[in-house]
């Protein structure tokens, strides 16, 4: 995280090294292939929410990227507990917080399952990608030490937790340049058929 002298959060670069401008730069990617999805939807008259939201998704976590809000947050609450007395307690606590955390991940899913049930064929890719996120977003925050010491396992190039974080982030993109493919190919089609039928 962007550390100050102390080891506390402060406003900054959170991770410099090439691995995460790379995974920045895979957010960026995802979020301009999505909001093109939004001027392809919206050319066409086809609903655009979806690819709006999933813009707006793909700019905040890579924003969150070099931020590393959760960091701030995390201090936060210690300080809090610290200063309320409970830091004892503060297990019991974190645990309420993961436990609301992975509910609300399971409801945002079936929220948006539900808001785009029609088109759910259509957006299924890039969501698979999200839900990736989700659960790496959980687990990330769960902070469990087996956890961590899997999820920081080192791959070589990189650990663990980065690949995985990446990966969401390109099955996202995958997911938003297979349905703009898609998208194309129909509109086509259906100028051809316009064409045929005006010139009969």
């Amino acid at each position: 995280m962007a550390a100050s002298p102390d080891g506390r959060w402060t406003i900054g670069i959170g991770d410099a090294s090439v691995v995460g401008w790379v995974t920045v730069a895979a957010y960026a990617t995802a979020a301009w292939l999505a909001w093109r999805n939004v001027g392809a939807a919206r050319r066409s008259g086809v609903p655009a929410d979806f690819w709006v939201a999933l813009t707006l998704l793909m700019l905040a976590l890579g924003l969150n990227k070099q931020l590393d809000l959760q960091s701030w947050f995390g201090q936060t609450g210690r300080d809090l507990a610290l200063e309320q007395g409970w830091y004892e307690q503060r297990r019991v606590v974190q645990a309420v917080f993961i436990a609301l955390l992975a509910a609300g991940a399971v409801a945002v899913v079936v929220w948006a399952r539900r808001q785009w049930h029609t088109l759910w064929h259509e957006y299924r890719a890039a969501f698979v990608g999200v839900c990736m996120l989700l659960f790496f977003i959980v687990v990330r925050a769960a902070s469990f030490h087996h956890i961590d010491m899997i999820l920081r396992s080192d791959l070589g190039a990189t650990s663990l937790h980065r690949a995985l974080e990446i990966v969401g982030v390109l099955v996202v993109a995958a997911g938003c340049a297979w349905w703009h493919a898609m998208h194309r190919r129909r509109v086509k089609r259906f100028a051809m058929q316009r064409a045929l039928r005006g010139g009969r």
